[in-house]
């Protein structure tokens, strides 16, 4: 670990705890709540409010029908969920992981290919899936890591996929990754400059995607403007 990298690791400021923010559901979309009182929308609605994605999740619903759609999203979305707790285990050093293969077997072998991956990158832990929020984009959400990568402060985000995507296609990752760096800086003043995506599809193939926090900021500020510029009065009075 290099010296500035040790230095931000080891600061006390570095070992924040946000606490356990209430979760509201809003016509499908999840607001956090604030010690304050305030609802921030989370980073994924926020990003899933994007018309053209809107556009083209509508497409893909429409060719594949409803229900086939439902069991497919259903199923992406238990298999993501089983592959970040079988992650959060391990890198917490839990000693007996086993019993994660009977609740999701197909997340267990994709974490088998991710295994020697997270070995060989991952280094010491600042935080784990984590909530946090932002007064400054007024924005929350649910943070997978946050810790040494390779010798760098990142905030990594592990996924799963059906198959292998193109970095063109996973934008919105990025940003959101920004959003948990810049929320993670507003309180405690220490700067994320990188971000990394982790990425397993289910026929094993790993994807590795590394990009810097500056680069993603503005990108995040035209998405709040979007989504707040188009709430609906209810919306807003939420």
């Amino acid at each position: 670990m290099d010296k500035e990298t040790y230095l931000k690791v080891y600061d006390p400021k570095a070992r924040i705890e946000f606490p356990e923010l209430p979760v509201h559901n809003v016509n499908g979309m999840r607001f956090y709540e604030t010690p304050e009182g305030h609802k921030y929308p989370s980073i994924t609605t926020v990003l899933g409010r994007n018309p053209d994605k809107q556009k083209g999740l509508q497409a893909w619903r429409k060719r594949v029908g409803e229900q086939q759609a439902g069991i497919i999203s259903g199923k992406a979305a238990r298999r993501g969920s089983a592959f970040h707790n079988i992650c959060e285990d391990y890198l917490n050093g839990m000693e007996d992981i086993a019993h994660h293969k009977e609740k999701n077997f197909l997340a267990w072998c994709m974490f088998g290919e991710m295994r020697p991956y997270l070995d060989k990158s991952i280094g010491e832990i600042v935080l784990q899936e984590q909530n946090m929020y932002s007064d400054k984009y007024q924005v929350a959400g649910r943070c997978d890591f946050i810790g040494v990568y390779e010798d760098t402060l990142a905030v990594v985000d592990f996924k799963t996929t059906t198959t292998p995507k193109k970095e063109e296609w996973i934008e919105d990752y990025f940003i959101q990754c920004a959003a948990y760096a810049s929320m993670y800086e507003e309180h405690t003043k220490i700067s994320i400059e990188k971000l990394v995506i982790m990425m397993v599809a289910e026929d094993g193939q790993i994807q590795i995607f590394e990009k810097k926090t500056a680069d993603y900021l503005n990108k995040l500020d035209t998405a709040m403007e979007y989504f707040y510029s188009n709430l609906t009065v209810e919306e807003l009075a939420t």
